[in-house]
């Protein structure tokens, strides 16, 4: 004889994230709900899952978002899209422990359901029956309320995902990052949880050759690493899987239910409706699934609580009735056209970042700071794991403060750098001062300013001033493939990043230069050896820019501040020059030889040499981009566009190479800037729009750095072939009569403007 029991005004069936999120849901309204859970005991398949910002926004309607923060750290350089990976135990227990005590009933399966007028009668395994006046099937991918409401049978997607959970008792030691790995027809990833656990999953095209792998979780475990290890993947991600335990590992074939048949599908019927799993089972790729189900529930705890409160008693009578009919149909509208979108998602509809910029550089930096200023967040990869300061120090002249100004550090960097008065060359030949130039003297746009700045100290200056987290480091790009208008950019540890706009700022041997297809840099036949000589009680130079030049090389020096002296060394290598470059010790002594030979440089001049530590000496071959292959070469490409030494790289003579790189991040923000925080007033418009946009502002840049660009690269090239020339005839032009125009290139080249952020 069947147990007929008192009517429930709300049943849940099923007690997962979505079951329990309403339960909760309706709690906070006021509204009580029953929830009927197969198991004896919460369930907690899958192990874990990406919580989004999306999840953490519903998390935070029901009251648990700060809780389960607490417990899972935020990925890096997710800001401001918060992103954690959350074990599904500990979410469900904290849903739970929210709920008034009898919420959830265990061990109740439904197998059957029937109207009894305005009633629905839910049948038990146990034999028992229920009737409520509201049933929400959150039951998942199985739904018996899915099935009663007739919703379309979830499809195979000729896939299967394997999943596993990790634990490390003493601390995983991995930083919080989403690490994937794609290729050979599978797709892994892996996530800490929290400082022991970390989540992993596999996913794959089975074929006849992989039968029986899931019949274990040793089987499938092995066929898992089998995999991996072809592929290459670190060590530290193989370790994840073999440290997990067996009976923590399992497979299942990837389901979806068919998009369209949800645009037109009954989500709800009279006072039945389902949510979760039950309503959009899909494949794992954007990693929303979850994150959608807490959606469903704050929707439809909203709607259902305020139609069955607005009656202001639960009496179930033809106006209740017609309120929670309403209410669910509300839900459906509500959710049925975003749960079509989600589901029929590829794994390349995963969110992307707005601007991706490859390059921690004066460049880089310089751009991401440019976009903040604008409103615009960008992410900044860097392929160190901290930021470099290859170089020392560089001369930066009038131009590069009006761009330090416009991103608002040009102040803060003049504080740490004694302003150069005068710039004095000297021949090699002679002994003789060939040209003197106030370095202060009116321009055409105020007076001239010339500083030598320590590179270092302008990076820390510009990362500074960023939001935390806008740098990753370690992050080398080894490949770029297109999407649609998204980048898909591949890293050196195998993750994966997709871009909507991509900025190459990433040096002279620039991966996106080479994808943009730009000519080569090309080798100038000169050399370039650099150090940074440190005097801790003062070094007693004034601050003048000085330099020697003749006998084949040219030599420089000039004052950061009061403890620091930059120099310069640049000459021709011959036959005989082999092997100067091996360390910094023997380059040391290479420059000291050569300007002792020229007898004409000072003692003090020398002593700069020698005071500099060994580790404070570099040589590199000084290279640049032929200027007649920029007239026409595409600088940008769609969302794509390099800028610094991955546009430009020139040779040192006029000391312009990081004053232009400031000069394209202030110009290239400005661009990109307005087109971005454009979109904002125009959300409506479609994504051909706001791709356009872009494009065009990038093609704004591209215009605009072109001809600067050619006329720096081209200019600097003639400049240090004549200063360093040994033939006899342009040495004595030179001296006699160059020494003057060529003085007057580094000022003329100083009076450009790059504009302000809003110009």
């Amino acid at each position: 004889m069947h147990r007929q029991e008192a009517v429930e005004e709300v049943v849940i069936v099923g007690a997962g994230l979505a079951g329990l999120a309403t339960a909760l849901g309706l709690h906070r309204k006021g509204v009580r709900s029953l929830v009927l859970e197969s198991s004896p005991a919460l369930r907690t398949a899958g192990f874990a899952f990406t919580a989004w910002r999306n999840a953490f926004r519903a998390l935070d309607a029901l009251g648990v978002g700060d809780q389960i923060r607490k417990k899972h750290p935020q990925a890096q350089a997710s800001e401001p899209n918060e992103i954690r990976c959350v074990r599904r135990d500990s979410l469900l227990q904290a849903l739970e422990e929210e709920l008034p005590r009898g919420t959830i009933r265990y061990s109740s399966k439904i197998v059957s359901i029937e109207e009894d007028g305005d009633i629905m009668v839910l049948h038990l395994a146990d034999r028992s029956t229920l009737r409520s006046k509201v049933l929400i099937g959150c039951d998942g991918i199985n739904s018996v309320v899915a099935k009663w409401l007739g919703l379309a049978e979830p499809s195979y997607s000729g896939r299967m995902a394997a999943r596993g959970l990790a634990h490390f008792p003493d601390g995983h030691g991995l930083e919080p990052k989403f690490l994937q790995f794609i290729g050979r027809g599978f797709r892994s990833g892996m996530r800490p949880c929290n400082e022991t656990d970390v989540y992993w999953f596999f996913t794959w095209t089975p074929s006849d050759n992989d039968k029986g792998v899931i019949e274990s979780g040793t089987k499938l475990k092995q066929f898992v690493l089998a995999n991996l290890t072809a592929l290459k993947v670190p060590p530290n991600a193989l370790t994840v899987i073999e440290r997990s335990e067996t009976n923590d590992v399992f497979a299942v074939p990837l389901r979806f239910r068919p998009p369209l048949s949800l645009i037109t599908a009954s989500i709800s019927k009279g006072s039945v409706c389902v949510a979760g799993d039950a309503l959009h089972p899909m494949t794992p790729d954007l990693g929303q699934g979850g994150c959608a189900a807490l959606e469903d529930s704050v929707v439809l705890a909203r709607c259902l609580g305020e139609a069955i409160l607005n009656d202001g008693v639960h009496g179930g009578g033809v106006r209740s009735r017609g309120r929670i009919e309403q209410g669910l149909q509300d839900q459906t509208v509500t959710r049925s056209i975003a749960v079509a979108k989600l589901a029929s998602m590829e794994p390349k509809d995963a969110a992307a970042e707005d601007v991706v910029i490859a390059g921690a550089g004066l460049a880089g930096l310089a751009v991401a700071l440019g976009l903040h200023r604008k409103g615009v967040r960008s992410l900044v990869l860097e392929s160190s794991p901290s930021l470099r300061a290859s170089g020392f120090a560089f001369g930066t002249w009038k131009n590069a403060f009006r761009a330090l100004d416009a991103l608002g550090v040009g102040d803060k960097i003049r504080k740490q750098h004694l302003q150069a008065q005068t710039l004095r060359v000297v021949s090699l030949v002679t002994g003789e001062i060939v040209r003197q130039a106030v370095l202060t003297q009116q321009g055409k746009r105020g007076p001239h300013e010339f500083r030598c700045v320590r590179r270092d100290w302008l990076l820390k200056a510009l990362e500074e001033e960023l939001p935390t987290g806008t740098i990753r480091y370690s992050s080398k790009i080894v490949s770029i493939e297109e999407d649609g208008n998204i980048k898909i950019l591949q890293l050196a540890d195998g993750s994966i990043l997709r871009a909507k706009v991509l900025i190459g700022c990433d040096g002279i041997n620039s991966v996106v230069a080479k994808w943009l297809g730009l000519a080569k840099p090309s080798h100038s036949g000169r050399s370039a050896a650099r150090g940074l000589a440190h005097y801790p009680n003062g070094h007693g130079f004034e601050p003048n820019f000085l330099q020697f030049i003749g006998n084949g090389f040219r030599y420089g020096m000039v004052p950061c501040n009061e403890t620091d002296i930059y120099w310069f060394f640049t000459w021709t290598p011959s036959e005989n020059d082999k092997g100067v470059d091996e360390s910094a010790a023997k380059m040391k002594q290479f420059v000291l030889d050569k300007l002792r030979g020229s007898r004409n440089v000072p003692e003090a001049a020398l002593a700069v040499i020698d005071k500099s530590e060994m580790s404070d000496v570099l040589a590199a071959p000084l290279r640049y981009r032929p200027p007649l292959s920029l007239i026409a070469a595409s600088i940008s490409k769609g969302n794509v566009c390099v800028a610094g030494d991955a546009l430009h790289p020139m040779t040192p003579d006029l000391g312009q190479g990081g004053c232009a790189a400031l000069e394209d991040g202030v110009v290239l923000a400005r661009c990109l800037g307005e087109a971005l925080a454009g979109e904002e007033d125009a959300k409506g418009s479609s994504m051909a729009v706001e791709n356009e946009r872009i494009e065009a502002a990038l093609r704004e840049y591209a215009r605009i750095r072109r001809w600067r660009s050619v006329e720096l690269i081209a200019t600097a090239y003639t400049v240090g072939f004549i200063q360093q020339s040994n033939n006899v005839i342009v040495s004595f032009l030179r001296d006699k009569f160059l020494s003057g125009v060529l003085a007057g290139k580094l000022l003329k080249m100083a009076e450009y403007d790059c504009g302000t952020l809003s110009d």
